[in-house]
């Protein structure tokens, strides 16, 4: 019987054809998404990946010591060791960290915009986009937090507009007077993910203020049992997951002495137009039109806003979102020259892709007038050369990205292989090493308390505390990762005419070890003693070099 009424309400959901296209777009998004997980099954993590899960194995009781540096603290790593506790694999732990809450994302974003408006086009369109957004192709392949933590703005957003906005059953179960606590946990466990996505609580915050009396919103009991249980879950994850306060964090992050910084503005740029195509223009204009036009209407709608309908209700709370993350952006953090990582704005994903989708619908309707099917054949054409533009650069920095960093990984199983648990590691990209080798790994400037530039880490007070420290077995050059001491690695390149820079040589100084990229000529030396310690070439692995210390 309930397999039968199960079966009806899938037969009744899909006679409506905005679900029935969408089922395509989620098809397609689960496709492309398996695709990407199966292509990066093997890729070698990067710096900050290998900071995440290096900590998740030594949380997992791997014989690593390595603590994720303070910015990246997080519940993330805590995640990845349950999986690797039960013995769980990098491909299967990719699988229901990020391709599941990825897709996942594409479904809220189409129930979310059908939430928000009447117009379920806006709901299709919308996650269509999200489905080949190279942002999320990108991240998802990738072990970034910023996938799972979208995921669960995404899912506040969406209970907190279905309980508070809408005042109807969550998720049909959960009474909507119980939306604010529910919300205010859900933001906390966003934010352990990833701090910066405090932004969701915010947009929420700002728009309860601008939508609600404040005398409403301060007699609602509910209210305050999310306060105080949101006040006592919060100190609990302080206090718990991050190894580091919020204070100390940000005081890496807020540049009171830098000036408001405009670039923040160029975000969709990033998104829309920097994929070596045309197409972006599509998007990039279609977003800023529908934006426009929302502001517009809500200024327009000024002092109204606690009668207006639904549809200005839901350009505020989007308008919210995009004007308070850039203001953080451009105001707080005041990064200067660039925007920083596409990633790091995710949280206005959804809204800039619900202004595409009203400038797509208003192109729709107004083409209706003249021919039904020649609007519809101009609209699908504008998101599908969109579309393809999206994929195609996400397939390529995908695939460019795919051996990056191959030799650190094979470097790092190496010394896996050849070395006792007690063995310790002294390397550049320490994180990575300390993933694969399941070893201790140290970096030369904080093993010395080195505070000045990593090219000028002392050479003689690295081999001093090499000698006090016997269990200090390899020693690893890599000319793939920045910020090695120029006794350890030195790069030299130089300009043709025509402005192209082209690598010369190789030095490893202190191994007198020097390759010509130019004349081919190589002098690799495989030892090198320096009173009683001596480095022998033990293994070269793709740019990285690994020696062992031999001493006495």
């Amino acid at each position: 019987m309930a397999l039968t009424l199960s079966k009806e309400k899938i037969k009744s959901w899909l006679k409506d054809r905005h679900n029935a296209i969408f089922l395509g777009i989620l098809l397609f998004a689960i496709f492309i998404r398996l695709y990407y997980w199966l292509l990066t099954k093997t890729q070698a993590l990067w710096w900050d990946e290998a900071d995440y899960l290096a900590y998740a194995k030594n949380l997992a009781g791997f014989p690593t010591d390595w603590i994720v540096t303070a910015k990246h603290n997080s519940l993330y790593p805590y995640l990845v060791s349950v999986f690797f506790k039960i013995g769980a694999s990098e491909m299967f732990t990719k699988f229901f960290l990020q391709v599941i809450p990825s897709i996942l994302s594409v479904v809220l974003v189409y129930l979310l915009a059908n939430q928000m408006y009447s117009d379920k086009r806006i709901g299709i369109i919308a996650s269509a986009v999200m489905s080949v957004f190279w942002v999320s192709l990108f991240n998802t392949a990738r072990f970034h937090i910023d996938i799972l933590a979208l995921f669960l703005g995404l899912l506040t957003c969406y209970i907190f507009w279905v309980g508070y906005e809408k005042k109807n059953k969550i998720f049909g179960k959960l009474d909507p007077k119980w939306t604010i606590p529910l919300t205010v946990l859900l933001v906390i466990l966003t934010y352990s993910i990833r701090r910066g996505y405090f932004l969701i609580g915010l947009f929420i915050f700002l728009y309860m203020i601008l939508t609600t009396k404040f005398s409403q919103i301060v007699k609602n009991k509910y209210n305050w049992i999310g306060l105080i249980g949101g006040a006592v879950v919060f100190l609990l994850v302080e206090n718990t997951i991050f190894q580091s306060g919020i204070t100390s964090v940000s005081e890496g992050y807020y540049h009171t002495e830098y000036p408001i910084a405009f670039a923040p503005l160029r975000i969709f740029s990033d998104f829309f137009l920097n994929i070596g195509s045309q197409t972006g223009y599509i998007l990039f204009i279609l977003f800023w039109v529908g934006f426009l036009v929302a502001c517009a209407n809500l200024v327009l709608s000024a002092g109204y806003i606690n009668k207006s309908t639904l549809k200005t209700k839901s350009d505020l709370f989007n308008i919210i979102s995009i004007v308070s993350t850039l203001v953080f952006f451009m105001v707080v953090l005041r990064t200067p020259g660039t925007p920083g990582e596409a990633r790091w704005y995710l949280p206005i994903a959804l809204a800039s892709f619900i202004f595409i989708s009203q400038s797509a619908v208003w192109i729709l309707d107004s083409l209706k007038k003249y021919h039904k099917y020649i609007a519809l054949a101009v609209v699908l054409i504008l998101i599908a050369v969109s579309a393809y533009g999206q994929i195609k650069y996400s397939d390529a920095t995908v695939r460019h990205s795919l051996n990056s960093f191959e030799g650190i990984k094979e470097a790092g199983l190496y010394i896996k292989d050849n070395s006792y648990t007690y063995d310790q590691v002294l390397t550049v990209p320490a994180p990575q090493i300390a993933y694969y080798s399941e070893r201790s790994a140290i970096r030369p400037a904080q093993w010395i308390g080195w505070n000045g530039s990593n090219d000028d880490i002392p050479q003689d007070e690295i081999f001093d505390k090499i000698r006090e420290s016997p269990l200090v077995r390899y020693l690893v050059v890599s000319f793939s990762e920045p910020n090695h001491p120029l006794w350890m690695k030195t790069i030299t390149s130089a300009q043709k005419p025509n402005g192209e820079e082209i690598l010369v040589t190789w030095e490893i100084p202190f191994m007198d070890t020097k390759i010509n990229f130019i004349t081919d000529a190589q002098d690799i030396k495989q030892t090198k003693t320096y009173g009683d310690i001596t480095f022998k070439l033990a293994a070269i692995r793709n740019e990285v070099f690994v020696y062992e210390i031999i001493r006495g």
